[in-house]
């Protein structure tokens, strides 16, 4: 955890509730700095089940209204290009879509 401040250090020893359950702290219960393990940025403090079982969620859901009206072709070909992974199509047609998915493996373009 490489911005883990002296502030960070004062407010951890002071906390009352853990930041991902929102309960407050038992004097018995494990209390840990909760950081991304991604990049090691660190978040807030946490109950130690709390942080062990925490996720980050990489999924965004999109609803297109009337989308086999449109030509959807357009927006999945601009999606598969700019980012990485792989798109699952239910076709109609060639050009007409019921829906897509689109697999991102990170949120970095190319």
């Amino acid at each position: 955890m490489a911005d883990f401040t002296r502030d960070d250090m004062i407010n951890f020893n002071n906390a009352t509730h853990c930041h991902v359950c929102e309960k407050q702290f038992a004097p018995d219960d494990t209390r840990v700095r909760d950081h991304c393990h991604l990049i090691g940025r660190y978040r807030s403090f946490a109950h130690s089940n709390c942080n062990l079982n925490y996720r980050n969620s990489y999924c965004i859901s999109i609803v297109f209204h009337n989308l086999s009206e449109y030509d959807a072709h357009f927006i999945i070909k601009d999606i598969a290009i700019v980012y990485k992974g792989r798109i699952d199509i239910l076709p109609i047609i060639k050009e007409k879509y019921i829906s897509f998915t689109k697999h991102v493996d990170t949120a970095n373009k190319k």
